[in-house]
C-alpha cells in the first residue's frame, strides 16, 4: 500500500504499543491489506479464535466462577467443620474428664457410705449393749437396794418390841425402887406392874425368822 498513510499513529503511541502487546501490530494490518497470505491466515485465525472466545467464554466464565466459588464455599465449610470439630472435641474431652471425676467421686462416696455405715452400726451395737448392761445393772441394784430397804424396815420393826422392853424394864426398875423405898418391909412387888414385850411367842418366832434372813 503506497498511498494510504498512518496519520493517527504518532498521536497514540501508548495505545499503539498496547495494541501490539495484544498481537495487533501495524505490520500485521499492512500485511493483510497488501494481500499477504500469512498475515491474512493469521488474522483469520485470530478472528475465528475471538469468535469462539466470545461464544464460549461466558460459559467458561460461569462454570469456572461456579467452580471457584464452590471451592471457596467447600473450603470455608471444611474450615467451619474442622473448627467445630475442634471445639466439640474439647467440649467432649472436658465432659469425659468431668464424667470420669464424677464416676470416681461416686465410687469413693459409696465406699465412704459403706464404711460409715459399718462404723455407725458397730457404734450403735456397742451403745445398745452398754445401754442394756446399764439397764440390767440398774435393775439389779434397784432390786438389791429395795431388798436391803425391806430387810432394814423389817429389822426396824423387829427392834420395836426390844426397845419397848428396854424402856419397860427401866420403868419397872424405877417403879420398883420407889415402891421399896416407900413401903420398906411391907413392900409387895406384885403391885408394881411389869410389861413384857419380848415373851410373846409370836414375836419371838418373828424375831427368829427375821434374824435368820439377816445372817
Amino acid at each position: 500500500m503506497k498511498h494510504i498513510k498512518n496519520i493517527v499513529g504518532k498521536h497514540g503511541r501508548k495505545l499503539k504499543a498496547r495494541a501490539e502487546k495484544l498481537g495487533v501490530a501495524d505490520s500485521l494490518i499492512m500485511g493483510c491489506i497488501n494481500g499477504d497470505d500469512a498475515a491474512l491466515t493469521k488474522v483469520g485465525e485470530m478472528g475465528n479464535e475471538g469468535e469462539r472466545i466470545l461464544t464460549i467464554m461466558p460459559y467458561i466464565t460461569d462454570n469456572l466462577s461456579a467452580f471457584i466459588k464452590g471451592t471457596e464455599e467447600y473450603n470455608k465449610g471444611l474450615a467451619e467443620i474442622y473448627k467445630q470439630a475442634g471445639a466439640s472435641g474439647i467440649a467432649i474431652d472436658k465432659a469425659s474428664a468431668d464424667l470420669t471425676i464424677a464416676n470416681l467421686k461416686y465410687g469413693h462416696e459409696r465406699s465412704e457410705i459403706g464404711l460409715k455405715l459399718a462404723s455407725d452400726r458397730t457404734l450403735e451395737n456397742q451403745r445398745y449393749r452398754e445401754s442394756i448392761d446399764l439397764v440390767k445393772l440398774k435393775a439389779y441394784i434397784d432390786y438389791h437396794m429395795s431388798k436391803v430397804d425391806h430387810l432394814a424396815a423389817a429389822k426396824s420393826q423387829l427392834a420395836r418390841p426390844v426397845k419397848a422392853q428396854l424402856d419397860a424394864d427401866r420403868t419397872y426398875e424405877t417403879e420398883k425402887a420407889k415402891h421399896l423405898l416407900t413401903y420398906g418391909e411391907g413392900s409387895d412387888l406384885d403391885l408394881v406392874p411389869r410389861k413384857s414385850f419380848t415373851t410373846n411367842k409370836l414375836v419371838q418366832a418373828f424375831r427368829t425368822a427375821v434374824s435368820t434372813i439377816f445372817e
